[in-house]
């Protein structure tokens, strides 16, 4: 119950800084929105995890999940660059490899657990 409180405290204050952080800033409209959008989607998860009684772990395995497949789909994607004086050509084969393995772990926890 403690860290669930500590974990929405920190959403919470995380959004507010981005949010206070971009107003003296001089950043362009694009990265304002992006930043606002950050910031007022912390402060709804925190106020969430509060409001809620979502445990951390189930937290933690979305989050673990999401970075997961993240990673997985950029192995599968943007690793695989092949060039002579930079990597074999197995190792593209690896990549793509390790990357569906990751991708699928990442939608696993993402999806389905737990149940």
């Amino acid at each position: 119950m403690v860290l669930e409180i500590i974990l929405a405290a920190v959403l919470i204050a995380f959004g507010i800084i981005a949010i206070l952080f971009s107003i003296n800033e001089e950043v362009d409209d694009k990265q304002l929105v992006v930043v606002l959008l950050v910031g007022v989607a912390s402060i709804v998860g925190g106020g969430w995890v509060i409001l809620t009684h979502v445990t951390l772990w189930i937290l933690l395995a979305k989050l673990a999940g999401l970075i997961l497949a993240g990673l997985g789909v950029f192995l599968i994607i943007g690793f695989p660059d092949v060039e002579p004086d930079y990597q074999l050509r197995n190792m593209t084969n690896a990549g793509v490899f390790i990357g569906l393995v990751l991708l699928i772990i990442g939608a696993y926890l993402l999806f389905f657990y737990p149940v």
